[in-house]
């Protein structure tokens, strides 16, 4: 009775730390919307794990949401989803956004990393007049990681990578 009192502590000690909060992955430092463009400007540490998953070619998919809240109406909601790849054979990193099938390619892991920091994207239609507040999040879309990795990315801490949201008041104009 009392080894299996101690192989549950011990299960629940680890389920526990599996499921607590990641430290900020991702940290957003500010959000502006202008002439149709989101730029979000964000500190992100990715955990080695990531990165190694990333330097192995696995595709990191990532959900930007842009919240408007508009006086006396219901809130429009854009997604935008972004992919941060690596193509071993060519050595490039790219930053794609589905939506606009835009790319972007780097020579560098580092390049790649700081564009995910200083996130550009167009939202043609929509540029936020009368909303009366903003709010934008950034989050690992694990659902679309490979099948083999879904279960780590619920578990591990390291790949639970979501901002919270970051809101702000538009500027009048």
């Amino acid at each position: 009775m009392r080894c299996w009192k101690g192989v549950i502590s011990i299960f629940l000690c680890i389920a526990l730390g599996a499921c607590a909060p990641a430290p900020g992955a991702f940290v957003l430092r500010s959000a502006s919307l202008d002439a149709g463009t989101l730029t979000v400007r964000s500190d992100w540490r990715p955990d080695a794990q990531v990165l190694d998953a990333l330097d192995h070619g696995i595709e990191l998919p990532f959900v930007v949401t842009l919240s408007a809240q508009r006086a006396g109406f219901a809130s429009t909601r854009i997604r935008r989803h972004v992919q941060l790849r690596y193509f071993p054979l060519s050595r490039q990193y790219q930053l794609r956004d589905v939506e606009d099938a835009s790319t972007r390619n780097y020579a560098a892991r580092a390049l790649a990393l700081a564009a995910m920091e200083n996130l550009r994207l167009p939202l043609p239609g929509f540029d936020g007049a009368g909303a009366t507040r903003l709010r934008v999040r950034i989050a690992l879309d694990r659902d679309e990681l490979p099948g083999a990795l879904r279960l780590p990315a619920v578990l591990r801490s390291a790949w639970h990578m979501d901002s919270g949201d970051y809101a702000w008041l538009p500027r009048a104009g």
